[in-house]
């Protein structure tokens, strides 16, 4: 089998992540893979490096806009050329590309949606929606809630939730970690929270500074680092500031070593307003960190009772009490963290994952050739 995985870019966030234990799992099956990213980014980055030493081929389709017929054409034509099995998209871009071009090439395609939210220009998003809802062979979710969430959208097409996995991620040997937690904040004893995602309204990183001011009240010691880039970066900055947390608060900015964050701090903290299903939550209870977290979207799934502490978006207040809660309590933090870790191991591993998306493709293969048998 050869598959191709269309994605809008390869700068780290939860679908590169999950790119990547695609190509280990795909590897395990000896499942052919070529990575198409509709980004300029010939120069490489960790990810498309990252892809490369797991075998899959990484290429790369630039386009000056969205419907550049140039990139189309180009498209089809590798597309036909190669003879893949499978387009399977991700992201909005790739999702409106990779089945327009798997259509036009006669490929069986596959789109997923990974967040609950739907793009914000709305021509682009009723144009995904209309390609998913009427040339797309299959669609996946991320999770449950993000199935849910685009059902009338899609207006009856089947969309089969397959919630992502991640691998346990090993114990920072003790020196590194007092190492990077001393490069971080500059006392390995301060009690150092993390926050991970790109820097967007949809992360509620201001509602994260409104609730880190009020716990510096009862834990003035307390240092929060969040790792990410994005549009906000400079107003965050600036808000960190005005608060007066410079002392306090860091934006790392793009990271590639995010493991070995997670691996350096004590517990970890999600503002967002709205997601699918957090890769970055699922990466700190690999990671064996406690969670303090809204219960958007599907969040309460992947975070159980004993594994961290829930709270209402937008709710500064309680976001702060429950960080409290933990740093107060560093038994509770252990026994949460602990739990966190074997929860992921037991749900979220990425053999099983593999093997749900393996079913998806066989089961769309089948599919196709019933059809062409019928057909004959």
């Amino acid at each position: 089998m050869h598959v191709v995985q269309i994605i809008d870019g390869l700068h780290y966030g939860g679908a590169q992540k999950m790119q990547v234990v695609l190509a280990q799992e795909m590897r395990r099956r000896n499942v052919k893979l070529t990575i198409m990213s509709l980004r300029d980014e010939t120069e490489g980055t960790t990810t498309a490096e990252e892809l490369r030493a797991l075998d899959a081929r990484v290429v790369f389709f630039p386009g000056r806009r969205l419907l550049d017929p140039g990139r189309i054409w180009r498209m089809v034509r590798f597309l036909k050329q190669e003879q893949f099995d499978i387009v399977h998209a991700h992201l909005t871009y790739a999702n409106i590309l990779g089945t327009l071009t798997g259509r036009l090439a006669g490929i069986p395609t596959i789109a997923s949606l990974r967040n609950e939210s739907v793009d914000s220009h709305r021509v682009r998003a009723g144009l995904e929606a209309w390609l998913l809802r009427r040339w797309a062979n299959r669609v996946m979710a991320v999770g449950h809630a993000t199935a849910k969430a685009h059902q009338n959208r899609l207006e009856g097409q089947q969309i089969e939730p397959i919630p992502s996995a991640i691998s346990i991620f090993p114990p920072l040997p003790q020196a590194e970690r007092a190492a990077l937690r001393t490069e971080l904040v500059g006392d390995v004893d301060r009690p150092l929270l993390i926050a991970v995602g790109r820097l967007h309204p949809q992360k509620g990183y201001g509602d994260l500074l409104d609730a880190f001011v009020k716990l510096r009240e009862t834990h003035p010691d307390a240092f929060l680092i969040i790792a990410g880039g994005g549009q906000l970066y400079d107003e965050l900055a600036n808000r960190i500031k005005t608060l007066n947390l410079e002392d306090h608060v860091r934006l790392l900015g793009p990271r590639n070593d995010v493991p070995q964050l997670l691996g350096a701090s004590d517990i970890f903290v999600s503002a967002s307003h709205w997601e699918g299903l957090p890769v970055s939550v699922l990466e700190a209870m690999a990671a064996g960190l406690p969670i303090v977290a809204t219960k958007v979207s599907d969040v309460p799934k992947i975070v159980p009772s004993g594994t961290g502490l829930l709270v209402p978006a937008h709710e500064s207040d309680e976001l702060a009490q429950a960080m409290h809660t933990l740093l107060a309590d560093p038994t509770r933090r252990r026994v949460f963290g602990t739990a966190a870790q074997t929860h992921v191991a037991r749900h979220h591993a990425p053999a099983p994952w593999g093997d749900k998306i393996m079913a998806l493709y066989n089961d769309l293969l089948a599919d196709q050739s019933g059809v062409l048998a019928g057909v004959a």
